[in-house]
């Protein structure tokens, strides 16, 4: 079965070699997908960012502008539970355009999968995550 599948390499943010989240899981996925034969490479979309705009129909402007600039409270981000940097930002921007895409996909080809997600739990103004 040939359908689409999304996959950007930034899906992947440097986190410190002790952080319990499994970050690479999602390089490996792909490397997976092309291994086994599941995915060829044609099949492969590449999401772009989303407009700040969209972000904002789901999020408090407030809270999408904190989180992109690095400016969230301690308590806030620690309620994430990942560490904040400009690459994590644009990784979690860059997988909201994953899902855009793959559910636009979805609509054109009848299914369509995203190789990202499940990171957190978003409220409009707060993050929450990593729920071991």
């Amino acid at each position: 079965m040939n359908f689409p599948i999304v996959y950007h390499p930034d899906y992947v943010a440097p986190l410190p070699p002790d952080h319990r989240f499994p970050m690479t899981k999602f390089r490996a996925l792909y490397e997976l997908l092309i291994a086994d034969g599941v995915g060829v490479r044609s099949q492969f979309h590449q999401p772009t960012l989303p407009p700040v705009e969209w972000l904002e129909l789901v999020h408090t402007r407030e809270y999408v502008r904190a989180y992109c600039q690095g400016t969230l409270d301690a308590k806030a981000q620690r309620r994430i539970g990942l560490p904040w940097s400009l690459a994590l930002v644009h990784r979690t921007c860059i997988a909201v355009g994953g899902t855009i895409l793959t559910a636009k996909l979805a609509l054109e080809h009848g299914l369509a999968c995203n190789t990202a997600g499940g990171t957190h739990h978003a409220f409009p103004d707060l993050g929450r995550g990593l729920h071991f």
